[in-house]
Order: C-alpha cells, then sequence, then structure tokens
C-alpha cells in the first residue's frame, strides 16, 4: 500500500511538470500584441533617435524639397531682374523728359512701366505661396512616415518612451575640433547620455525605408534638413503672409522726381 501511495505521489508530480512545461512553451503564442509589447531579447523602455540622420535617407527629403527650393530661388531671381528692368526704364523715361517730368505724358508711361512691375510681382508672390504650401505638405508626410516607423521599431523593441537624439556629422577632412563637434551636440540636444543599446535610429532608417521607400537620387541635404521642425510648423502661416525669407518683398520702381 505505502509503495502504491509513492508511486501515485510520483505520477501527480509528474504531470503537473508536463502541464507547466507545456504552459510556458505556449505563452509566446498567446497573441502578436503580447509578443511585440515583450520582446524575448531585449526590453529597452526608453529608446533614442537621431532624427536628421533617418530623414537624410526619406525620398521627399532628397528628391522632392530641393527640387521646391531651387523653384522658390527662381522665381525670386525672375522677380529682381524684372525690377531692375522696371528700375532702369523709369530712369530712362526721366533722362529722356528731363524738364518734362510730371507731366501726363511721363506719367501714363511711367504708370505703364509700374503697372507690369505690379503685376509681375503679384504672380511671383502666388507662386510662391503655392509652392510654400506644396514644401509644407511634403513635410508633413516625411513626419507620418518617420512616426510610422518609430512607432514600429518600438514597440518590437519594448520601447515606451523614445527621445530625439542630434548627432552632427562631420567629414575627415573638415577643420573642425572634437570639441566643437560635442559642444554644437549639447547645445541642439536634450538628452545628455543614454546607453548605446537605447539608439534605435539604425533600426528606424531601416523601416522608414519600407515605408517611404528608397530616395531615386543622393544629394546634400544638410541645409534643407535644418530646423526643419521649424519650417513645416511655420510654413502654412508664411503661406499666408509672404516674408523676407520665402517671399519675394513689394517694391516699386523709383517714384518720378518733381518738376522744377
Amino acid at each position: 500500500m505505502k509503495q502504491a501511495r509513492t508511486f501515485f505521489t510520483s505520477l501527480c508530480c509528474a504531470a503537473l511538470c508536463l502541464v507547466g512545461a507545456f504552459a510556458q512553451a505556449q505563452q509566446p503564442q498567446a497573441g502578436s500584441n503580447a509578443s511585440q509589447a515583450r520582446p524575448a531579447t531585449k526590453n529597452l523602455l526608453v529608446g533614442v533617435v537621431d532624427l536628421r540622420a533617418i530623414l537624410q535617407n526619406h525620398p521627399t527629403i532628397v528628391d522632392e524639397i530641393p527640387a521646391i527650393t531651387m523653384q522658390m530661388q527662381e522665381e525670386q531671381a525672375a522677380l529682381s531682374k524684372a525690377k531692375d528692368e522696371a528700375d532702369r526704364d523709369v530712369a530712362n523715361l526721366q533722362k529722356e523728359y528731363n524738364n518734362l517730368i510730371g507731366t501726363p505724358e511721363f506719367e501714363d508711361k511711367v504708370g505703364v512701366v509700374r503697372k507690369a512691375f505690379s503685376d509681375a510681382e503679384y504672380k511671383a508672390v502666388e507662386v510662391q505661396r503655392k509652392l510654400v504650401a506644396k514644401r509644407t505638405q511634403l513635410l508633413f508626410k516625411a513626419y507620418e512616415d518617420l512616426q510610422k516607423a518609430i512607432e514600429i521599431v518600438a514597440k518590437q523593441n519594448g520601447v515606451i518612451i523614445v527621445h530625439s537624439k542630434v548627432k552632427i556629422a562631420v567629414p575627415d577632412n573638415a577643420n573642425v575640433s572634437r570639441e566643437a563637434v560635442a559642444l554644437e551636440e549639447a547645445d541642439q540636444n536634450t538628452i545628455v547620455w543614454n546607453h548605446p543599446a537605447c539608439d534605435i535610429t539604425e533600426q528606424v532608417k531601416a523601416q522608414l525605408a519600407v515605408i517611404a521607400g528608397s530616395p531615386k537620387q543622393g544629394g546634400e541635404s544638410g541645409s534643407t534638413l535644418d530646423n526643419l521642425g521649424a519650417k513645416a510648423m511655420s510654413a502654412r502661416a508664411n503661406a499666408s503672409k509672404p516674408s523676407s525669407q520665402n517671399a519675394p518683398q513689394t517694391a516699386s520702381a523709383p517714384s518720378a522726381q518733381p518738376r522744377r
């Protein structure tokens, strides 16, 4: 009887061990969301990304934004040329009429010159407004893609908070000291230190390539990315109110001198 009781106890213990092992083996398969939220490899809790380095690979930043910037510069140059031509025409009229400046005939001809420049200026401002609006939409799309990529990588690594950190890339042959670069990075970063394992920049960069695709061509995009967030936030206001940075200033040809 004692041996039978011992055998029954051992059998129950073995059964409990098998049930526990089976439950442990089935736990990761309980749900896809749970496996993403608590990965078996690591759980960083806090992640760090270099947004500038990531966005430099976005097709919009590499291919489309520089084209819009160039078109805006061309519009500004064309308007400046039109102003110079209007100034020259008025100066020629002043020489032609000499002592007759201020007469109705002179004022009519000067009025034609000013009207032509005013029309050109109005068209240039409208073009600039449309270009700024288009740039705002493109930047917004780039940030949406970035947010999606960060969210996916964060869930894969169990990250609950993602901070932005700037890492300034300096060419090997640049005459810049290591101390100067460190001070520049410290001035732009809100994070004073992070463990290297927290940096998920490369993972987000790879995920962004899946979401947005790869740029068609490479190029210098550092200047395009400077203060990119501020540009995106203020572009809407700039579109409705031209400023010296994104729209031509209102200018007019020299006024006629009074008759002496």
